[in-house]
């Protein structure tokens, strides 16, 4: 009976001690590695029916003709409008096209919300709607960038009447996961590589994301999540988090790591966990009905395999692939005239 006591007792001494240890690491305040976004000068903001603020930028055309505005949808979950994207777009201007550029709920220089569950798929569906049907008030060319590809298909096949086009951006894998004859299917069998692609497999950040899956902060902000609808870690401290990541992470996103761009600290944490949750319907059927024109365009070292982005292609009835060697998920980065003269011949025709 003695020696059982003991143990017990130097149990319940470990629970205590590490009790202790995970609430301080969650106590610690996170370090600031990287600043968090600002304003930019042009930064505007669209006063959203739900209450909150959505940020975004517009580069105006002053173009004799103005043709239909582009609005571009960044990647993520939980990622943001960089400088370099606005600075690449803005040479689209000089084609008469108006671009906008916006950070979805919850990231970027847009609102925080106060529940974690005012943030879903659907949400930025319903957002990128509102901001077509009631801000612009016109018909636009859908632009995505990764996840932002994923909402756009998704918009696409609910309201195709107020797209005249798409482009698909280093488009990631269309969500929910193909199943035929109850089973999921291996788009790599479907859709293989062409001999005439080379890709190239980039730094593998899989270690890196799975690092913060185990932090005492990651942990409990989860858990007042999805447990309780509560943010029991605040945005500011989650995001930091998220910014350290991205700031690894970014790695993975180019053919030569010299050519990663600073992160600016616009990450959204709660963005991210709260889009990846929950399920969403399948609409690929619905798309097949469309002839709405896109393109998808694939650098040589995405991460994103080739299957998933060709899926795209396959089911969009005018499509076209376009390839960019030498150019990463962030083609820009590594391939700007590339990429731009690929996106000018399709809005061009």
């Amino acid at each position: 009976m003695r020696l059982v006591k003991k143990i017990l007792k130097w149990i319940g001494y470990t629970l205590i001690v590490g009790i202790f240890i995970f609430t301080m690491f969650v106590l610690i305040p996170e370090k600031e590695t990287v600043k968090p976004i600002k304003p930019r000068k042009n930064t505007k903001y669209w006063a959203m029916n739900e209450g909150f603020n959505i940020a975004y930028t517009h580069l105006k055309s002053y173009a004799n003709s103005i043709k239909t505005p582009i609005v571009f949808l960044h990647g993520g979950p939980g990622g943001y409008i960089h400088s370099s994207i606005i600075n690449t777009l803005d040479e689209l201007t000089d084609l008469g096209h108006d671009v906008y550029l916006y950070d979805q709920r919850g990231s970027g220089l847009s609102d925080r919300l106060k529940k974690y569950s005012a943030i879903s798929f659907q949400y930025h569906i319903d957002d990128l709607h509102e901001i077509i049907s009631k801000k612009l008030k016109s018909k636009v060319i859908l632009m995505g960038q990764s996840f932002g590809s994923e909402i756009i298909a998704h918009y696409s096949a609910y309201y195709p009447e107020t797209i005249e086009k798409i482009i698909f951006s280093s488009p990631g894998t269309l969500g929910p996961h193909r199943i035929e004859n109850n089973k999921y299917v291996d788009l790599d069998s479907v859709y293989q590589i062409p001999d005439s692609l080379k890709f190239i497999e980039p730094y593998s950040f899989v270690k890196d994301v799975d690092r913060i899956a185990f932090h005492p902060k990651a942990i409990t902000l989860i858990t007042g999540a999805l447990l309780f609808d509560k943010k029991l870690i605040s945005d500011k401290q989650a995001d930091r988090m998220l910014n350290t990541l991205a700031s690894k992470f970014t790695k993975g996103m180019v053919c030569d790591e010299k050519n990663v761009l600073p992160e600016e600290g616009g990450g959204g944490l709660y963005a991210f966990i709260a889009t990846n949750q929950g399920d969403f319907p399948d609409v690929r059927e619905k798309i097949k009905q469309l002839d709405i024109p896109i393109i998808v365009i694939q650098g040589q070292c995405d991460y994103i395999p080739f299957s998933s982005a060709y899926e795209y292609v396959a089911l969009y009835k005018k499509s076209s692939y376009n390839f960019i060697e030498n150019a990463g998920h962030e083609i820009w980065w590594e391939q700007k005239e590339k990429y731009l003269n690929v996106i000018r011949e399709f809005l061009n025709n």
